[in-house]
């Protein structure tokens, strides 16, 4: 598996900036390889390859807190009482159908719940014949993970996490004098492999017209002349 900067440096080979006076700044060139990874990986994923390889997803526990009905961020009107993840959840890949959350369960593995959106939810719930069932459900929304009526107090989710949980847990990319700690470009690029050429294809494809000018084009720098 890559890190960022390794796929960054391949990039640079390929548009032949690797000097102090590239145009192209380190975050530029990840934001522009993380957003053509995006669509390949979800491209893939389409495929059933990314589902396949169990390798790619990662464990990670969010404790769950009560959230009062009256905020304004709810995702749901119920007279319910909702719970939320107690922090934002680390970004996660997104397939059609969203984050890509494999399994979301009590952390004894003991209960399942199942991810839906709150429109789908909702409706279950108005629906006056639907057999009233056991099955308890989550949502994900603005980076937090809902769950309604029940509270296991804590979750264990399987995703498939844009970084590395385990850097993201013990907040090791928060650098400062007092601990060591990982720099953000030298963590693994958690992409499958087997993309990464294409990845760096595409997004080479992306830059080309925004550095080449034409072969035959004299820029006249003498600020007195007008073309």
């Amino acid at each position: 598996m890559s890190t960022k900067r390794r796929l960054i440096d391949s990039l640079r080979e390929k548009i032949r900036e690797r000097n102090a006076d590239s145009r192209f700044s380190n975050q530029f060139l990840y934001q522009t390889l993380l957003e053509q990874a995006k669509w390949i990986i979800r491209r893939e994923t389409t495929a059933g390859r990314i589902w396949a390889s169990s390798s790619l997803f990662q464990s990670y526990t969010v404790r769950i807190l009560e959230v009062s009905l009256i905020d304004s961020c709810l995702p749901i009107t119920s007279n319910c009482k909702i719970y939320r993840s107690a922090e934002k959840m680390p970004e996660l890949w997104e397939d059609t159908n969203g984050p890509m959350f494999k399994t979301i369960t009590s952390v004894d593995g003991s209960t399942d719940f199942y991810l839906t959106t709150p429109s789908v939810w909702m409706n279950r719930k108005k629906d006056p014949y639907r057999k009233k069932g056991t099955s308890k459900y989550a949502f994900y929304m603005d980076g937090y993970l809902w769950i309604p009526e029940h509270n296991p107090h804590y979750v264990k989710t399987v995703g498939y996490y844009i970084d590395d949980i385990s850097l993201v847990k013990d907040n090791c990319l928060d650098c400062d004098e007092d601990k060591d700690c990982v720099r953000f470009l030298d963590t693994p690029f958690t992409g499958p492999e087997w993309i990464e050429a294409e990845i760096i294809s595409k997004s080479l494809e992306l830059l080309f017209n925004s550095k080449k000018l034409p072969e035959d084009e004299q820029i006249d720098k003498n600020p007195t002349r007008k073309n």
